[in-house]
């Protein structure tokens, strides 16, 4: 199978913001979350090979920068989103919420634009026809290709506004690690987009079905998953040990946990190769043995683990209450990090931001209004108990609501202890070209379509193409 690309409507540029993370490995339980413990777990998420700085904003100009006097009064802005399902049904309250209560009369129109390849090709191609929304979620590499069209709005004069801005203290609220990953290198070093959450890559796990089989814990290195799944098979019960659901961001788990890299520092040489080829014929192998398949439709992975008719799956820690739904407490899971050869656990730590386009000075006020609004401690405390996603404020972690919500739910602090160990993708311009060819790689290896070696090949060379436009 020979697949051709085109690498995006826009110019693409090379933007990369790498963090990778340090510290003891994981315990199978969760301990009691005290204010202490999540004092502990909440410490910067180190930027890899960089000492943490704190986020700098430009300082005021006296007497009055110009963003302060803008009036954003009355100003009605579009919101292009991904949020379906429970998380669609919070966005859309604290939306209302928002819209009700903010002192200027704004109004945020959302408006779901598909998922994150669809929203991509529908942001790419508003703004080729001119008509880009006012904010839409994008991650940080469909970020940098929006910002090639000299489209997006940095938000650093919003931050240091007099009047609508940041404090020092606010700022410094933030988990700076969230806040310099939307901060871009290429474009001056300028805030292009705001996180309102993250989240990362994790094992989903039967804790009883695994007691059953003789283990008294998840595996922790990949030899050990293999022996799992195979225990786990069971074909007059329609049982596996492990439901495939394609994702990029498992395969950069996959070669990370392997020792290896999907990009050298300057985003100048690809390197996942060989650890892309060892994942991919690791895969192979338990698919034809049959101790794992590839899932049928999106969320077939969550709504089998629940079935009990898989032992594993990988997937997103924002998917907990999801689980959690499905399951309906009929037996004990879990969750830990991805098995690894290396000497620490890794975890892929990702998120969307959202960006903020050039419009109007006031549609441009109104939308940071709404940010500023979205991720202050009260609401990314909501959002994050509510979703399963991580909130953006560290005095959003340590606030009482959010400890109960640690010590209710002990899946989502054990999740939440993970974030040292984290560690981020390329966010390149055009990233989502590699990423796409990445899942079709690994759709390829399963169905027998392309060796490892094949579908691997192909990959790197459109990351390389990617890296030299």
């Amino acid at each position: 199978m020979r697949r051709r690309w085109k690498l995006g409507l826009l110019p693409l540029t090379l933007v990369l913001v790498i963090t990778a993370a340090c510290g003891p490995a994981p315990t199978a339980e969760v301990v009691e979350v005290t204010k202490e413990v999540v004092k502990e777990v909440t410490k910067e998420v180190p930027v890899e090979q960089t000492v943490e700085v704190p986020v700098e904003v430009t300082p005021t100009p006296e007497p009055l920068d110009a963003i302060s006097q803008l009036d954003p009064s009355g100003q009605e802005v579009t919101f292009w989103h991904v949020s379906t399902k429970i998380h669609e049904e919070v966005l859309t309250e604290l939306i209302d919420e928002f819209n009700e209560t903010n002192e200027w009369g704004i109004t945020v129109v959302p408006e779901y634009g598909g998922y994150y390849g669809d929203i991509r090709k529908k942001t790419l191609a508003a703004i080729t026809a001119g008509t880009p929304p006012d904010m839409a979620v994008a991650y940080q590499n469909m970020v940098s290709e929006y910002a090639d069209a000299d489209v997006v709005q940095p938000l650093d004069d919003y931050i240091a506004s007099e009047t609508y801005g940041l404090s020092e203290a606010e700022v410094n609220d933030y988990y700076q690690a969230f806040l310099e990953g939307d901060r871009y290198p290429k474009f001056d070093g300028k805030i292009l987009s705001f996180p309102p959450n993250r989240s990362m890559e994790v094992m989903y796990y039967n804790k009883d079905w695994l007691a059953e089989l003789g283990y008294e814990g998840p595996p922790q290195t990949w030899d050990e998953f293999a022996e799992m799944c195979e225990a786990a098979t069971d074909p007059a019960a329609e049982t596996s040990g492990y439901a495939i659901s394609p994702s990029a961001s498992t395969f950069a788990g996959w070669v990370w946990t392997r020792g290896g890299e999907i990009l050298n520092e300057d985003a100048t040489e690809v390197l996942f190769e060989e650890e892309g080829q060892e994942a991919l014929a690791f895969l192979q192998n338990l698919v034809e043995q049959g101790y794992a398949y590839q899932i049928a439709e999106r969320y077939g992975d969550q709504t089998d683990f629940a079935n009990e008719k898989a032992l594993f799956t990988f997937g997103s820690t924002a998917g907990l209450p999801y689980y959690d739904a499905a399951i309906e407490g009929r037996f004990d899971w879990s969750i830990s990090p991805m098995p690894h050869s290396t000497e620490e656990p890794i975890v892929d730590m990702y998120g969307p931001s959202i960006t903020v386009f050039q419009t109007t000075p006031e549609k441009q006020l109104a939308s940071w209004l709404f940010l500023k609004w979205f991720t202050a401690p009260e609401q990314t405390a909501r959002w994050a108990i509510t979703t399963g996603y991580f909130p953006v404020r560290k005095s959003a972690a340590q606030s009482d609501r959010m400890l109960e919500h640690f010590s209710e739910n002990p899946l989502y602090a054990k999740a939440f202890s993970f974030l040292k160990y984290a560690k981020t993708e390329p966010t390149l311009a055009g990233w989502q070209t590699v990423r796409d060819v990445l899942e079709e790689s690994i759709v390829a290896v399963v169905t027998g379509e392309q060796t490892p070696e094949e579908a691997v090949s192909e990959s790197v060379g459109i990351a390389e193409e990617v890296m030299t436009e």
